[in-house]
């Protein structure tokens, strides 16, 4: 009789299949809560009204004239800023079948997954009120590519409406990293701002792939802004001041049995809402990156 040697297919109903821990598919997280103003909204109510006070303008005699405190003359944006906060959040029905049949904490993972989309969602819903922006860089008026000029532009429209620094430009990833993106402004080309010398950014990008910075402005890349058929997407350069994230009722994550359906209910919430508080404090730079 041949001699036959033992391997894994002679023993294929032999061997345990291992599965390892599961991979969440992988969305863009919380860039943009930091760069705003969050406000908590307590108590009763469910628009978040910042009103707007008009400047007053100082005269140059000693027959002064009274000057009326205004919140609905502050004539270069509406007043006043209004978010209507709203339920946000996410349900599973976790079977107990499927939890003890499962390798690892499936509830655990639940939880995770309630977590995460709820970040995405608010992100989400800040990066959209880029659109919203009044003031427009690039208008794609021909589809055009970002050009040095498009951000000093844009830096001093921030500081001609008093924006308050820091500065920052959010961009999706590719009007960053792209033929026609951000990086090509420093990629040492004949016409690029600058060569890839010491200290400069341009070096950051060539030995990173990223900098943090990048004509005054930081630099973020966010990946939950829309990028449309026409390779064009619409990020923003703006302060704190421009938008405001308002929260009723932050996260919350409850576990109910439902017994008939021998399952868990996993339920993750929160209330919040967004909106453009200060408009000039924000510029729209709408580009095409390819």
């Amino acid at each position: 009789m041949a001699a036959a040697a033992t391997t894994a297919t002679t023993l294929t109903e032999c061997i345990p299949t291992i599965i390892s821990t599961a991979l969440l598919e992988l969305q863009e997280g919380n860039i943009m809560q930091p760069l705003v103003t969050d406000i908590d909204f307590p108590g009763p109510g469910l628009v978040s009204q910042t009103p707007k006070i008009a400047k007053l303008t100082a005269e140059t005699d000693d027959s002064l004239e009274y000057q009326s405190m205004d919140s609905g003359g502050y004539t270069s944006e509406a007043s006043p800023s209004a978010a209507t906060c709203a339920v946000h959040g996410a349900y599973i029905s976790l079977k107990d079948i499927a939890a003890l049949g499962s390798v690892g904490d499936m509830a655990v993972l639940a939880g995770q997954l309630i977590g995460n989309c709820l970040v995405v969602r608010k992100d989400l819903d800040l990066v959209t009120l880029f659109t919203t922006l009044s003031t427009n860089q690039g208008a794609l008026t021909g589809t055009p590519q970002i050009a040095p000029a498009d951000l000093y532009d844009a830096y001093g429209a921030l500081r001609t409406y008093f924006a308050k620094p820091p500065y920052y430009l959010v961009l999706a990833p590719l009007q960053i990293w792209a033929s026609k993106g951000l990086i090509s402004l420093f990629d040492n080309s004949s016409d690029a701002i600058q060569s890839e010398g010491l200290g400069t950014v341009g070096e950051d990008f060539a030995r990173y792939g990223f900098s943090g910075m990048a004509l005054g402005f930081n630099l973020f890349a966010d990946a939950n802004i829309a990028l449309d058929g026409s390779y064009n997407g619409s990020g923003a350069a703006f302060s704190k001041e421009a938008f405001k994230n308002v929260t009723k009722r932050s996260f919350q994550i409850e576990i109910e049995r439902d017994a008939i359906e021998v399952a868990d209910k996993i339920v993750g919430s929160e209330i919040r809402g967004e909106a453009i508080l200060r408009n000039l404090h924000g510029n729209r730079m709408q580009f095409s990156y390819a």
